[in-house]
C-alpha cells in the first residue's frame, strides 16, 4: 500500500515536532515519531481500523492523548494522509 503525505500534513507533522522539541526532549520526539509509524503501518495493514470522522470519506486516528491523524483512501492501493492535529485544538475533525 502506498503511503503519500499533503503538504499541510507535512507542515502540521513537522510543527508538533518543533514544539516537542522546544517544550521536551529528543526522547518525546522519538516516542511520538515511533508512534506515527507504527499507526500507519496498521493503517497500511487494516485500512478502516480508525472511525471516519464528521467530514465524509476521512478518517480520524488517535496518535495519543495529545495528537490524532487524519487520513483518507484514495484508491484500493493508496492512503492519503491530509494533517496531523492537536487533539484540544478547535477543528471539523
Amino acid at each position: 500500500m502506498k503511503v503519500s503525505w499533503t503538504p499541510y500534513a507535512l507542515e502540521s507533522y513537522e510543527s508538533v515536532i518543533d514544539q516537542l522539541f522546544i517544550n521536551w526532549n529528543i526522547d518525546i520526539v522519538e516516542r511520538f515519531e515511533n508512534e506515527i509509524e507504527a499507526l500507519i503501518e496498521k493503517i497500511e495493514k487494516h485500512n478502516y481500523i480508525c472511525p471516519k470522522s464528521k467530514i465524509y470519506n476521512l478518517h480520524r486516528c488517535v496518535i495519543n492523548k495529545h495528537n490524532s491523524l487524519v487520513y483518507r483512501l484514495k484508491d484500493l492501493d493508496s492512503i492519503e494522509i491530509i494533517l496531523v492535529i492537536f487533539n484540544k485544538s478547535e477543528h471539523i475533525f
